[in-house]
């Protein structure tokens, strides 16, 4: 991943300019709207003829974005096995490049998120068995690596295998993130003590929910941190700063899992979560990472989608589209 600066300052400033006027006359929104046809489309166009898919259009296909782009795609009701390009759908170029899941959990953790959204087996994933792998990973003090984050997605990824609430690994992850909690509510990347963020309280959410304890105080406060840490363009900040498109798109995911409507989230008189990313839609279909900033367009709009669908992880498998009868 390569983070890059806006290119122009003529642009930043615009842009600066748009956001002042829309604080002062934020126009009124639907309680809910469909998720974008035109950034669906975007996506699809954007996949290789290996099946696989990468940071922009035309970039080399990674797992890491594949698999975000299968995700997506479903949480928008497109089958994974639907979406196909030179021949190959998304499962395909997985299958083929499942050697590359090495080492990082959270890379085996999201690829059995994918495979379950297209409704595959994570035990057969290239040869791989994927969920024996994770369960084998995990640490003693329930944990995975020892990480907020890669335990909250090992539990999504538990879930989504069929793990029940009730099942000794989903428990155990799921004690050691609520011993996580920061003393304000949040969660961070790697545990107690650092500073709580948008992205990692919005995925610890979801696990907790995902292991049956989306009312437990640590839920409430955490759903509570959120709320208070939106900005007065609706967005959310990793930490603190600028909104960005897929902080936004976790603490929305992380809202819903928690019980709370997002499209009512407007602190001192915003406009909604789901608003803020409405307004980065291009007339692309990419969806921007921030007002000042266009960077991994594939990436961006594969997690804003999941948000803009208002569906939390992990996703049930999309229909296959009929096919015509011969």
């Amino acid at each position: 991943v390569t983070w890059r600066p806006a290119p122009a300052a003529a642009g930043v400033a615009v842009a600066l300019l748009a956001l002042v006027a829309s604080l002062h006359a934020m126009p009124a929104e639907p309680a809910r709207a469909a998720v974008p046809a035109k950034s669906v489309a975007y996506l699809e166009r954007a996949q290789n003829r290996d099946g696989g898919f990468g940071p922009a259009p035309g970039a080399g296909s990674t797992q890491m974005h594949t698999g975000w782009a299968a995700l997506g795609l479903a949480a928008a009701g497109h089958n994974p096995r639907d979406v196909q390009s030179g021949g190959r759908d998304i499962v395909d170029y997985i299958n083929a490049n499942a050697s590359a899941l090495r080492g990082d959990l959270g890379e085996r953790s999201r690829t059995i998120l994918a495979l379950r959204a297209a409704a595959v087996p994570p035990t057969r994933a290239g040869g791989r068995d994927l969920l024996a792998e994770l369960v084998r990973a995990q640490e003693e003090d329930g944990s995975f690596a020892g990480r907020v984050n890669t335990t909250a997605f090992a539990i999504l990824a538990l879930r989504a295998a069929g793990r029940s609430r009730r099942d000794a690994a989903v428990r155990r992850g799921a004690t050691f993130i609520a011993r996580q909690a920061n003393a304000d509510g949040g969660f961070n990347f790697a545990g107690r003590g650092g500073p709580s963020g948008a992205d990692d309280t919005g995925a610890a959410l979801q696990a907790l929910a995902a292991a049956g304890r989306r009312r437990s105080r640590v839920a409430k406060r955490a759903a509570d941190w959120l709320e208070s840490r939106q900005n007065p363009d609706g967005g959310f900040a990793l930490q603190a700063g600028a909104s960005n498109a897929q902080s936004t798109a976790w603490a929305v995911q992380g809202l819903i899992a928690a019980g709370r409507d997002p499209a009512r989230v407007r602190r001192g008189g915003s406009r909604s979560p789901l608003g803020y990313l409405r307004s980065l839609v291009e007339p692309s279909g990419a969806i921007r990472y921030s007002r000042t900033s266009a960077q991994t367009p594939v990436w961006v709009t594969a997690q804003a989608l999941t948000a803009l669908a208002e569906r939390t992880l992990p996703l049930r498998p999309a229909p296959r589209r009929r096919r015509p009868l011969a």
